[in-house]
């Protein structure tokens, strides 16, 4: 019984390994196999039906599951109107986008005080937003300290016409003068008193600045103190805009006194530039952007406060191999491009991008200057692949695991 027993393990192990060995060959065999063309996942060793879509599963070559490469015949090239280019090192015209909201320049504003005490007889400008000019008369004020000067200075200057060499009447005549001045009266004004027999009752008084009237504190009748604040006053003819950008799409470090394009909503094609002048503080530590500010000329008086600016800044940048845009597929996971071999074939390749515009995108790593990729036919040629071979030429390849 033994004896029987030593004879038959050694058959058996021979049979099993004899049918490893059919196994394998019958796998070696296998030079075609099926697949679909809708679920590429599905891949069998005969002819059959899709059990998903239940459609006929298409034939394909060991060889062409092979690798990525595809090859095309010239009627199928010209069909799909694959073209191809060869790429190098260029600067990628790197074009970075914000809006911000037009706002006053808070230098511009200028402060109308009184220069002496007295009460508002008339008042001139009453509306907030009027444009003044500088000498344009604002109020009328009394003020009797402004009156008796200008009796003394009347009356001094008349002295003096009579007695041009008495240095007492001199004295007398320029202190008055200085009186005068630091309340504000121009030298016109000055000159006009030369002529007059008797004090101007009440007293006109000027702009010394030109602009818009962004606050009134005063009314008819208001007495006033010297060095109170009567008008604020804010110039339009340059402008601020306070923009946002993200924190990786500007250097702070440099970033003042670059150039920006700024176009305006509600102005049509109205185009302007301005100067970045100011990286201003993070509100949080945690912010994602960095806010700036623009400053721009607005000689015309154009733009007002309160509109929408679109901002474009050009990022420099270093040469660095270029693509055209649309020769990049895009995917959830991976972006891919097609590359021309020399042998004729085309192959699929994943890359990672940078920078990108309408025209041209930025590839950090994937390709080598002298590639020649195809900027024409990619999706026909994505297409292809998956109904030749049955999957994505990329599938399993994860680009954010790069």
């Amino acid at each position: 019984m033994k004896y029987l027993l030593f004879l038959f393990i050694p058959l058996l192990i021979f049979s099993c390994s004899t049918q490893d060995e059919k196994d394998m060959q019958h796998d070696h065999a296998v030079t075609t196999y099926y697949t679909c063309s809708m679920h590429p996942q599905i891949m069998e060793t005969k002819p059959g039906k899709c059990p998903i879509c239940h459609m006929d599963l298409t034939p394909i070559s060991s060889e062409q599951l092979n690798g990525n490469t595809i090859k095309l015949s010239e009627e199928q090239i010209l069909l799909a109107n694959i073209q191809t280019k060869i790429i190098g090192f260029d600067n990628i015209e790197n074009q970075i986008y914000a809006t911000g909201i037009v706002k006053e320049n808070e230098n511009s504003i200028q402060f109308i005080n009184a220069r002496v005490d007295g009460r508002v007889e008339n008042l001139f400008v009453k509306t907030t937003g009027s444009s003044v000019k500088k000498g344009q008369i604002l109020y009328e004020i009394y003020s009797e300290m402004l009156t008796a000067t200008q009796s003394e200075f009347i009356t001094n200057w008349n002295l003096l016409q009579q007695n041009p060499n008495d240095e007492l009447l001199k004295r007398i005549y320029q202190s008055a003068h200085n009186k005068l001045s630091l309340w504000g009266l121009t030298s016109s004004q000055i000159d006009q008193l030369k002529v007059r027999e008797k004090p101007l009752i009440p007293y006109p008084i000027a702009s010394t600045a030109s602009g818009f009237i962004k606050k009134i504190n005063i009314s008819e009748g208001t007495t006033v103190m010297e060095g109170q604040n009567i008008m604020e006053l804010v110039d339009y003819t340059t402008l601020w805009i306070d923009a946002e950008f993200y924190a990786n799409e500007i250097n702070t470090h440099n970033a003042v006194g670059k150039i920006v394009q700024l176009q305006f909503d509600g102005k049509g094609k109205y185009k302007s530039s301005g100067k970045i002048i100011e990286v201003l503080p993070q509100v949080s530590p945690s912010s994602t952007v960095t806010a700036v500010r623009v400053s721009f000329d607005n000689t015309s008086l154009m733009i007002q406060p309160g509109m929408q600016a679109n901002i474009v800044f050009q990022k420099q940048s270093n040469k660095t191999i270029l693509i055209p845009s649309n020769a990049v597929l895009k995917g959830a996971n991976e972006n891919t491009v097609w590359v021309k071999n020399t042998d004729g074939s085309y192959e699929a390749k994943m890359v990672h991008i940078g920078a990108t515009n309408t025209a041209n995108t930025e590839i950090l790593y994937g390709l080598k200057a002298g590639d020649e990729v195809v900027v024409s036919g990619s999706y026909l040629l994505q297409s292809e692949y998956i109904f030749k071979k049955g999957l994505n030429p990329m599938a399993g390849h994860d680009m954010s695991k790069m």
